[in-house]
């Protein structure tokens, strides 16, 4: 495990490199990330390549025993671009207007102009650098999708996308078919004819769904993450051609951006390993401990191994307004939380808050004036315990009973019709993960077709569609002994974003033993219920459960359905089938994965106590688990037997103190 920072050397005189190379080995940062918005001083004119000013660089840090990972410049093409290839470069959003040039990322993944010179310049810099003794590694363009930037309404996209429905499904019969384009009139009569699903008549009184067709909308989800995917994975190839060293590129999630459109599962498999960029506390809002420990989650479960934290918070931050300054300890907190969740790297952004520019009220290590301060004396601890703490463990991960299935298609399904007003799959998917959080149960994600012998327990939230090799997977997991959970919303839909003709849960019904012929949206009402998760309200939504084989854990004892099931088990070859037909308020939800950890014998604390998290790690020969107080005042904390604090050195016996946003690592 190590340390980081996000490093800028274009912006700063030459003559501070060795005061910050300095600072940084100082702090036991032990590696960097550079070149990811430079263009423009690659090329500053078309065809004209400039490569002496990153020379310099790479030079430096290799004479200065820093490692570093390089980043391509896409996200940032430059004006020259912009102003002889316009209309072939830039996006264009949902109403019709093109992204223009000003800020970043205003390029359209499928301009085969712009791939065709993003393509020469990763060659070249590939080319040039692949052996290069500073580098450890590639990071391809930066945060892919930001801002609503996969979803691209061009003129270049709408030829892609019917090439990418003619090849999908061949003949425009069939797609008329599929999408049941006899409602409202919308018979296509070639694949030419077929719209990008851009804002339409209904936008503005419907703006979540546009009104479009909803098998329309979903393909064309599905086209765009791959095209993204596909922009991505040209830019490895050719890297891969020149370079051994491993390719990445920086994501984003939920705890506070809202997603980016993309099938991240199937986006980690084309690399080498994943990253993303956590803000906690920024000028967009304030994410809560369990949204971020669910996104470390997401991370390490993309390709089930460590992942690092290619921006990681380092001060107050954002564009024009700022958020809080991060207080004293925060900053190492977060850290390690990264770290419990599976980090072997964590990044920070960035080194030095920079003078010009969009950015220049985003605080880094350093501020604005380049001096030493709290922020970077706390980081510096937290990067030389960690170079210690390297030397006793290994990598790191959480011991991982429980999973929860997240569909990429499911959630773009979601998206298009909500179902109900408030729902929302990413928040469904959350307050399961937070109620294990709670208890001190750390959990993965896994896509519907993965391997899932490995967990105890699998929850399915909302699970609309899956193909049948997904079915299979989630049916031979419960017949060989595994547990199975379903909720409402799940198994209604098909693949292709219509409703099954089948009684609710549709595809699901033999394996959870039970019907739904009717429900209940929680339209500005509530509905209260009962059952091993104790008393509770549900909110959103109501299944009225009628068993055919299974059993009753739960009851509704409100409205005209008091006293048909809400909650039911049901055996299903070595294992059991939970169907949950309504969400609970956070308490309920949190005696439920109580009632799971007593029927299923799952490991937990003995002691958990409110925001403490605690995490059971190992590195596959030690196992250890931290404590994380996101706390802003000092707790103590139970333990249950003899121990070592590996942070301090102190031997811990009955209980630990940990002060305001205080970390421990037991063992």
């Amino acid at each position: 495990m190590r340390i980081g920072t996000d490093y800028y050397p274009e912006h700063w005189e030459k003559e501070r490199w060795s005061t910050d190379l300095s600072l940084m080995h100082e702090a036991g940062i032990q590696v960097v990330r550079i070149g990811e918005f430079d263009w423009a001083l690659y090329e500053p004119r078309e065809n004209e390549y400039h490569f002496a000013w990153m020379d310099d660089i790479l030079d430096f840090m290799a004479a200065h025993d820093m490692k570093v990972v390089l980043g391509t410049p896409s996200a940032t093409p430059p004006k020259w671009m912009a102003d002889k290839y316009g209309e072939e470069l830039y996006q264009t959003d949902i109403h019709g207007n093109p992204k223009i040039f000003g800020t970043r990322k205003h390029y359209c993944f499928n301009s085969s102009m712009y791939r065709e010179k993003n393509r020469i310049l990763v060659e070249k810099i590939a080319e040039r650098y692949g052996s290069h003794p500073a580098l450890e590694g590639w990071q391809i363009d930066n945060e892919l999708g930001w801002a609503n930037t996969t979803r691209c309404y061009c003129s270049k996209c709408r030829k892609k996308f019917q090439e990418y429905l003619k090849e999908k499904y061949q003949t425009i019969d069939c797609l008329n078919e599929t999408y049941g384009t006899v409602f409202w009139s919308q018979t296509y009569n070639s694949f030419e004819e077929v719209i990008i699903p851009q804002a339409g008549a209904c936008y503005d009184s419907c703006h979540d769904t546009q009104g479009q067709n909803p098998s329309l909308l979903l393909d064309f989800y599905r086209f765009s993450s791959d095209s993204v995917i596909s922009f991505m994975n040209e830019q490895a190839e050719i890297i891969r051609r020149y370079s051994s060293l491993p390719v990445t590129t920086n994501m984003l999630d939920a705890a506070v951006n809202s997603g980016t459109g993309i099938d991240y599962f199937k986006m980690s498999k084309e690399l080498d390993y994943v990253t993303w960029d956590n803000y906690i506390e920024f000028q967009w809002g304030i994410a809560e401990d369990a949204a971020v420990s669910r996104d470390h989650a997401l991370l390490r479960s993309y390709k089930h191994q460590p992942f690092w934290v290619m921006e990681e918070q380092a001060g107050p931050c954002g564009w024009s307004k700022l958020g809080p300054a991060p207080s004293p300890g925060k900053l190492r907190l977060w850290t390690y939380q990264a770290v419990a969740g599976g980090a072997d790297t964590v990044v920070y952004f960035r080194w030095r808050s920079c003078l010009f520019g969009t950015e220049e009220y985003w605080h880094g290590i350093l501020g604005h004036d380049g001096k030493v301060n709290r922020r970077y004396e706390e980081i510096k601890k937290t990067g030389l315990e960690m170079k210690r703490l390297s030397g006793i463990f290994g990598k790191l991960m959480p011991r991982v009973q429980v999973a929860i299935v997240k569909s990429f298609d499911s959630e773009w399904s979601h998206s298009i019709h909500r179902h109900v007003e408030g729902f929302e799959y990413d928040r469904l998917l959350l307050d399961y993960y937070r109620s294990f959080y709670e208890l001190g149960i750390p959990v993965d994600f896994v896509a519907p077709e993965e391997d899932l012998s490995a967990y105890k327990l699998v929850l399915a939230p909302a699970l609309l569609m899956v193909n049948e090799e997904q079915k299979q997977n989630l049916t031979r997991y419960a017949q060989q002994g595994g547990n199975l959970l379903f909720t409402f919303r799940s198994g209604i839909k098909t693949m292709d974003n219509t409703m099954l003709p089948e009684t609710v849960p549709g595809m699901f019904s033999d394996l959870a033993g039970i019907k739904v012929p009717d429900y209940d949206p929680q339209f500005q009402k509530k509905t209260t219920v009962s059952g091993v998760f104790g008393q509770s309200t549900a909110s959103l939504w109501c299944d009225i459960i009628e068993p055919e084989q299974a059993d009753v854990l739960g009851v509704y004892t409100g409205d005209y359905y008091a006293g048909s099931p809400c909650f039911t088990r049901n055996s299903c070859g070595m294992g059991s089938v939970y169907y949950m037909g309504c969400d609970l308020e956070q308490a309920s939800m949190k005696n439920l994965a109580a009632y799971f950890c007593t029927a299923l014998e799952l490991c937990r604390p003995a002691y958990v106590q409110d925001k403490v998290e605690r995490v059971s790690v190992t590195d596959g020969r030690k196992n250890a688990e931290f404590l994380l107080n996101h706390n802003g005042c000092a707790v103590v904390v139970p333990v249950e037997r003899e121990c070592t604090d590996f942070l301090t050195g102190r031997k811990i016996r009955k209980e630990i103190r940990l002060d305001p946003w205080d970390v421990a690592l037991l063992g």
